[in-house]
């Protein structure tokens, strides 16, 4: 079905603005604020009655029949109130098509974050359908083989559950135990044409290894990954402009639309390599590979993560090294001889994503190779052996930016310390922190503002920490 004219408009713009990282061009003005007031993908909000959940009154649901998530099962209708969603990067399940929704109590709301973890309320019930594919290739022969509950209870913890549907397709029943089944698909490719599929039914313990508490839990419902559009029943439009519209955050974000970051589909040839292979890499990897999670594995593949900080480029690997002539984590100009490329290829314990996967994900590791070999071989780590042993700071990300960026540091030693943000004439703009630190790693957001709330003009701007009588100060540009 063609899209609608004034979506393609949006569309367009909105590529444009997300290339150039600044104001849309003057001829698209027009047609960009046109664009806006397309109809929206929701008009209003239904409160959610029906997939109630709470961890804290005792067990979940038997079975899907009884959650409430379906208004009539027999056609698997959705119950009003409860809200589809898609992201850009998916984590690779071994080619399971999935579907995602959210369902909030009755009309609660989310806190909102540009760039951090969303502010979910007490026993909201995020669901993950699984399908696959019985005729390899057709999509018409897609029946649902599981189901997926993460649900939020008492002091922030998540609890994950799996349900198992029947051959009928009829009801899925709670598993108290991880399985695995096969199925048998018919694929041309395959030797006699069927090859046989296993899927992995998770247990609740394991739900936690891929949702770390430490990194968020939830993986895919964040700003960069639903800032893209989503099909409403037809109606194709901006997930977080929908969202907002009917009311879903706690604060009005209309004025932010333009300027949030945003993950790509890593298959979308139009958009940058680069962009593509940090989208996949952020979605299958980084709820591990991050601060603080994996101590055999300290390299940070989050999407926000500058290349030079992310601990792998150029670096040996202390694992896994697959017998290469000179391998290292991300080898630029070299992803054969890149362990995070091979760790894809793997079928072994050496395999990455680890768990619940095991079927190579031939186009995801070919954007990975493909970026990689593209990447400078002049790229190198950040050297940082000149600082103050107590003191780092790293170069602000996105850079240049036009909605906000992210800057890290650390301080190794007790004591007050401060971030501030000048103008080319020495002036301060902004002061991000001005406190007592404890020894320890830290980030902010600057989000191209002033003291007063007003937008700086666009310019090159030097950032400074300083912890007694030492500092450190680098650059950032901002692009309106």
């Amino acid at each position: 079905m063609e899209q609608p004219i004034i979506t393609v408009i949006s569309a367009v713009a909105a590529n444009l603005r997300a290339r150039v990282r600044g104001p849309l061009l003057p001829g698209l003005v027009a047609l960009h604020a046109a664009a806006l007031a397309q109809p929206h993908g929701i008009e209003t909000r239904t409160a959610n009655q029906s997939l109630l959940i709470s961890l804290q009154d005792g067990d979940p649901p038997q079975s899907i029949s009884a959650s409430g998530l379906y208004w009539d099962m027999e056609s698997r209708t959705v119950a009003p109130g409860i809200l589809p969603y898609s992201v850009s990067a998916q984590l690779w399940s071994d080619g399971a098509y999935k579907e995602r929704f959210i369902a909030l109590p009755g009309n609660a709301q989310i806190g909102f974050s540009a760039n951090d973890a969303w502010e979910f309320p007490l026993n909201t019930v995020l669901v993950k359908n699984f399908y696959l594919e019985f005729e390899a290739g057709n999509a018409d022969s897609r029946e649902i083989i599981e189901t997926r509950f993460l649900v939020l209870g008492e002091k922030g913890r998540w609890g994950g559950f799996s349900y198992k549907w029947d051959n009928r397709s009829e009801d899925a029943v709670l598993l108290e135990k991880e399985e695995e089944q096969a199925y048998f698909v018919l694929d041309p490719e395959a030797e006699e044409g069927v090859r046989e599929h296993l899927h992995f039914f998770p247990n609740r313990e394991q739900c936690d290894q891929c949702h770390v508490r430490a990194s968020g839990a939830v993986l895919g419902v964040n700003t960069p990954q639903l800032n893209s559009d989503h099909s409403y029943g037809g109606v194709l439009d901006n997930q977080l402009r929908t969202l907002n519209h009917i009311g879903l955050f706690t604060e009005d974000i209309s004025s932010q639309l333009d300027e949030l970051p945003r993950m790509a589909d890593p298959f979308d040839e139009s958009e940058p390599l680069e962009l593509r292979a940090r989208s996949y890499l952020a979605a299958n990897c980084s709820h591990c590979h991050q601060p603080g999670i994996v101590d055999k594995a300290d390299f940070d593949l989050r999407f926000d993560t500058a290349l030079e900080q992310t601990r792998t480029v150029n670096r040996v690997p202390t694992l896994a090294s697959f017998d290469l002539e000179d391998p290292r984590i991300i080898k630029p100009g070299d992803g054969t001889n890149s362990t995070v490329y091979n760790r894809m290829l793997a079928t072994d314990s050496n395999r990455m994503p680890p768990v619940a996967s095991g079927v190579i994900h031939w186009r995801g590791a070919d954007v990975i190779r493909r970026w990689i070999d593209r990447l400078e071989v002049s790229t190198h780590v950040e050297q940082t052996q000149d600082l103050p042993a107590d003191m780092v700071l790293a170069q602000s990300f996105p850079n240049p930016f036009n909605a906000s960026t992210r800057i890290r540091y650390r301080i190794a030693v007790d004591g007050p310390a401060s971030i501030t943000v000048f103008d080319a004439m020495g002036q301060a703009v902004r002061t991000l922190a001005d406190r007592f630190h404890t020894a320890g790693e830290y980030a902010l957001q600057w989000d191209g503002r002033d003291e007063t709330g007003r937008v700086v003009a666009s310019g090159v701007y030097p950032y400074r920490l300083q912890a007694g009588a030492r500092r450190i100060e680098r650059r950032l540009a901002f692009i309106k």
